[in-house]
């Protein structure tokens, strides 16, 4: 494996990553870090950016919803069965429009007259059938691999409403950074969940954790509290939200 392979596996498990961490990690230079990220820029795979580097596959591109779903699929099945506990009968909801909510969405079967809004169109049609159930979609721009709704007209439906509580997931998420996305637009519409809603919740397999992308969405302090299908790494950001919540 060459240099320049490296640096993309590097990058791969963060999206962002400094120069100094490169010229570190692979015993090099920096200036040889800055002429291998300066040809990798020219073949369109990384963003350069101010002492470091973007990797574009990152910011542009978003493995389907179908594939996404299967992917720890397991691990997704925990997390709901934690998460699906904070809903009451009668209560309104943001639902994302993410594999991990989809889920959640799936394990509502027992709990009566909710009202839910999302922007998830798979989540959208698989709700649709129940009749003690209000189903709202946000509208929007359609983005095809994710089967999310987003965009002006998706964030503005969500302002003009109010929940009980928000179940979102993030491409990654970290105690430093907060929930991240690679795609604004997600980001967008995922704070305005967050701030319309009395209770957030987010929920996350491990694997995302330390996981860094473009676009911050909101500190973990921001949430109620984090579901992952790890008690210790639920422990610990518990203990975390704790200790530095205003």
């Amino acid at each position: 494996m060459n240099r320049k392979e490296l640096i993309l596996n590097l990058m791969r498990g963060k999206n962002f990553v400094t120069v100094d961490e490169l010229s570190a990690s692979l015993y090099v230079s920096g200036a040889t870090i800055r002429r291998d990220l300066k040809e990798l820029e020219e073949s369109k795979q990384i963003r350069r950016t101010r002492g470091g580097a973007l990797l574009v596959e990152g910011i542009a591109n978003e493995d389907p919803l179908a594939i996404r779903e299967n992917r720890n699929e397991h691990q997704k099945q925990i997390i709901a069965a934690q998460a699906v506990k904070k809903i009451k009968d009668g209560m309104t909801l943001f639902l994302d429009s993410s594999s991990t909510v989809y889920i959640l969405a799936r394990n509502l079967e027992g709990i009566a007259n909710l009202r839910v809004i999302t922007n998830g169109l798979k989540t959208c049609l698989h709700l649709s059938d129940r009749n003690d159930m209000a189903v709202m979609c946000t509208g929007g721009t359609l983005r095809a691999g994710s089967k999310s709704l987003v965009g002006q007209t998706a964030v503005d439906f969500v302002r003009r409403l109010n929940a009980d509580a928000v179940f979102m997931s993030s491409r990654g998420f970290s105690l430093e950074s907060g929930s991240t996305e690679a795609s604004e637009d997600e980001s967008f519409i995922k704070r305005e969940f967050i701030k319309n809603s009395k209770e957030r919740y987010l929920l996350c397999d491990s694997s995302k954790m330390g996981n860094d992308f473009l676009c911050r969405t909101a500190p973990i302090t921001a949430f109620n509290e984090v579901f992952t299908e790890s008690r210790e790494v639920n422990a610990r950001i518990a203990k975390f939200v704790k200790e530095n919540r205003q």
